[in-house]
């Protein structure tokens, strides 16, 4: 009996302290707009493509982002964005050091995060850490290949986009964290209370390849994406 009744106390001592941290932060929504540059390199497996080079591509990022607080040190944020993952290969063959090809794929992506926050009512600090979907709507590529002869090698420059086939994935899913500073202009504790700018830095991984291989060979190809974005927001 006496258990019984230490554990009532803690019960009602539990969702007391539950309804007055409730009371003293009232859950928002905030809504705004973003935009920025990101990062992307590929991690592909060599399968015998020993002279090949990849690297980044600086290129733009931009969307809607969505965050509806839950208490005074979490919320949710949901965000949408046309994100261009761009990256570049290189041969490194002596007689085919002017070849390259800039592979410029843009995607629909979809993160979903945990959003903690520290720090006063107007200057706040955020770690982030959730999943994310996407799509690849566009793929475009630019570069100089080249043919040979017994004789001469030839190159030729290039720029087209390029058609799906049924090597590409295009639905994409991975995993998303980052860090992010955002300053209030008002009392961020009283709803609608005017507007909020953010700069946010986020690390995308893909857990999906966005090629699904040959029929006798394997080759995963995971692009890996760092986006430095400012946003400007409102209180609702």
């Amino acid at each position: 009996m006496k258990n019984n009744f230490i554990k009532a106390i803690v019960l009602v001592l539990f969702c007391w302290t539950a309804m007055e941290a409730n009371a003293q932060w009232n859950p928002k929504w905030t809504i705004g707009v973003k935009g920025g540059l990101n990062w992307t390199n590929i991690s592909r497996s060599n399968m015998g493509r020993i002279d090949e080079t990849y690297s980044a591509l600086i290129c733009p990022d931009a969307g809607l982002q969505a965050r509806y607080q839950l208490n005074d040190w979490l919320a949710i944020r949901a965000d949408l964005d046309i994100m261009s993952r761009w990256h570049r290969m290189d041969r490194n063959l002596h007689y085919l050091e002017p070849v390259f090809t800039c592979y410029n794929n843009d995607y629909l992506m979809l993160p979903l995060m945990d959003d903690f926050s520290f720090g006063g009512r107007q200057l706040r600090g955020h770690a982030y850490c959730g999943g994310f979907g996407g799509y690849w709507i566009k793929a475009w590529a630019k570069g100089t290949t080249y043919w040979m002869t017994d004789y001469y090698v030839y190159f030729n420059d290039f720029d087209e986009i390029r058609e799906f086939n049924s090597e590409d994935q295009r639905l994409i899913a991975g995993a998303v964290g980052g860090l992010g500073l955002s300053y209030s202009f008002f009392d961020s504790s009283v709803s609608g209370g005017g507007p909020v700018v953010s700069l946010d830095v986020m690390y995308y991984h893909d857990l999906v390849s966005h090629h699904k291989g040959y029929a006798h060979l394997s080759d995963p190809r995971y692009l890996n994406t760092l986006s430095i974005t400012l946003g400007i927001a409102a209180n609702f």
